[in-house]
């Protein structure tokens, strides 16, 4: 975001709200769904699963999350617009705020919607880890499985888990990387070398 007050904030990368949107607004509500869902059938079939109750909290887990995604998206939201949505709303020419104040305004806005919109990219991105380590759970074989069976479950296992930790590790990293970024920002913005 420019530091520029002349200027409109606008989002960075620029496409960020739009993948904002279809994380907190698509992929989170159906995957919630998927956790509740998957929750059920444990909940009713409990005996057919290895380990039914730590599966069923990590699932539990992961909707509650995944909700919060899609409740910090919504608060979000309400923060995040264009230049040319204020165009709409006070045409040039028309009685409208100095250009000044409606930019001051959108900059505190789209600041807002930024914090708003990291929370729930982080809730989201947790619910994702969560569903991994519960399906991974769900797809451990039962006890009485034949051997056969209990192999091609214990490598849907394998699968499973590992890309929830790769998840996780990328969640993790790109973590670092904002925040190093965030630093290397506020130095240049105090007047130091950000390659200090």
């Amino acid at each position: 975001m420019s530091d520029n007050p002349s200027e409109w904030a606008k989002p960075t990368p620029l496409g960020y709200g739009s993948a904002s949107e279809a994380a907190h607004f698509v992929a989170a509500p159906l995957l919630a769904g998927a956790c509740i869902a998957t929750v059920g059938v444990l909940g009713s079939d409990g005996d057919k699963f290895r380990w039914p109750g730590p599966a069923m909290l990590l699932l539990t887990l992961a909707f509650v999350v995944l909700i919060a995604s899609v409740q910090y998206g919504f608060h979000a939201r309400r923060h995040f617009y264009s230049p040319a949505d204020v165009d709409d709303w006070y045409p040039p020419g028309a009685r409208r705020p100095a250009e000044e104040t409606l930019r001051s305004a959108q900059r505190r806005d789209l600041a807002e919607w930024r914090r708003m919109s990291r929370r729930g990219s982080t809730a989201y991105n947790m619910g994702i880890v969560l569903l991994g380590a519960g399906v991974t759970l769900v797809l451990a074989p039962p006890e009485a499985a034949s051997p056969g069976h209990a192999a091609c479950r214990w490598a849907a296992v394998t699968v499973t888990a590992v890309g929830s930790l790769a998840e996780l590790e990328w969640i993790l990293r790109q973590e670092r990387v904002r925040r190093a970024l965030a630093h290397m920002a506020r130095r240049a913005n105090a007047g130091g070398n950000p390659g200090d």
